[in-house]
């Protein structure tokens, strides 16, 4: 069988690795691909090329330079020869389904498309008002994927139920997010000797979703002066995140992004893991976060309380300061209460959500997809 991957509409690559994130995708998943299909192709809209090869059955399609919008209309026929072979069609997005449905209509190729979160929704939180016409573009473009594709992945039963609207219910399979359990992995007993600072983290993008204001406004009203607060990440609230750090006097460190494979060690050195989102999909970096055995406190919204079981897996809190500087100020006073969440959040995720069993699971929807509309 020979796989296609079709990334995010204007997606390659390059973008994966700006973001932190090529090493979750080519050890998580592309690994994966390539041992249990003949050949994996994959569409960038960049034009970009490998300094390593990563297999012999990985072959990277390039872009040409043109506009993403040209690239996802005309890249079924400028790929023709490759795409006409191939058994399946992965669709990272479901705001990148153009191809695949034009390769479908043409060339008979089943795909599967991922609705991992509401685009619209998300997109609003960022762009404030002026952003709602946009917004609508994006959940229409989203749900005309949901009633085209072959196979529907979905990460939470919320959105299974939701895409059910769309597509009939035996197209739609609830695979969540996974999490590399192996380099997530708790580190050895941490030393007794106590730090001059206690280290909160949290991994995101620096924009309004992601809502770290409320994160500094309840550090600071922890009323402790031995926090460092660090945010992985990078956007475009970056200076205003620093300004209200210094009004607030909360002590900040932004090292940008972080490659994914430098994550766990940083994860490790934390006491703590925040997300104070005013929405999630399903969020990986707090998978991650629990594998390795990190108490996480999370805002109690869509996406976090999907994973979070309140007071044993972690601590789910109202969109308040006082309430997360109140949970704060109690896993760092409590230890062993801190350790027991720990070691009951690394259960769950080797339970629920370990990489081999959850990616075993999509490879098997893919391959059936395969099967069932054009034979092995």
């Amino acid at each position: 069988m020979r796989l296609g991957i079709l990334p995010e509409q204007g997606g390659s690559i390059a973008n994966l690795r700006r973001s932190g994130q090529d090493t979750r995708f080519v050890e998580q998943y592309l690994r994966l691909y390539l041992r249990e299909f003949d050949e994996v192709h994959y569409f960038s809209y960049a034009r970009e090329r490998l300094d390593q090869p990563i297999a012999e059955n990985f072959h990277l399609h390039p872009g040409s330079g043109t506009h993403r919008w040209l690239r996802a209309f005309l890249l079924p026929f400028v790929e023709a020869r490759s795409m006409r072979r191939l058994s399946v069609m992965r669709v990272l997005q479901a705001t990148g389904a153009l191809p695949a449905r034009l390769a479908r209509l043409f060339f008979g190729v089943p795909f599967v498309v991922t609705y991992g979160y509401h685009y619209g929704d998300q997109y609003l939180i960022d762009a404030g008002p002026k952003g709602r016409w946009r917004a609508r573009l994006l959940d229409r473009r989203a749900h005309w994927a949901l009633r085209c594709a072959d196979g529907v992945i979905v990460t939470t039963p919320a959105l299974a139920e939701f895409a059910r609207r769309f597509a009939p219910a035996e197209r739609v399979a609830l695979i969540p997010n996974s999490v590399d359990t192996a380099r997530f992995s708790p580190a050895p007993e941490k030393s007794t000797e106590r730090l001059p600072r206690r280290r909160l983290i949290a991994v995101g993008q620096l924009t309004a979703r992601k809502n770290n204001r409320l994160l500094l406004e309840a550090v600071a009203q922890t009323g402790r002066d031995d926090i460092e607060m660090v945010i992985l990440g990078a956007g475009p609230e970056e200076q205003s995140l620093r300004r209200l750090a210094d009004e607030k006097g909360v002590t900040l460190n932004l090292p940008g992004v972080v490659s994914n494979d430098a994550l766990p060690d940083r994860l490790r050195s934390a006491d703590i893991y925040l997300l104070t989102s005013l929405s999630e999909g399903h969020p990986k970096s707090l998978l991650e976060a629990m594998s390795v055995g990190l108490p996480c406190i999370g805002t109690d919204v869509k996406g976090i309380r999907d994973v979070v079981v309140s007071g044993e897996t972690g601590w789910l809190c109202p969109l308040h300061p006082e309430a997360i500087a109140a949970t704060i100020n109690q896993v760092l006073s409590d230890v062993p209460l801190a350790r027991s969440v720990g070691t009951k959040a690394r259960q769950f995720i080797l339970d629920h959500y370990d990489a081999k069993v959850i990616m075993a699971r999509e490879v098997a929807f893919l391959k059936a997809i395969a099967r069932g509309s054009r034979g092995s």
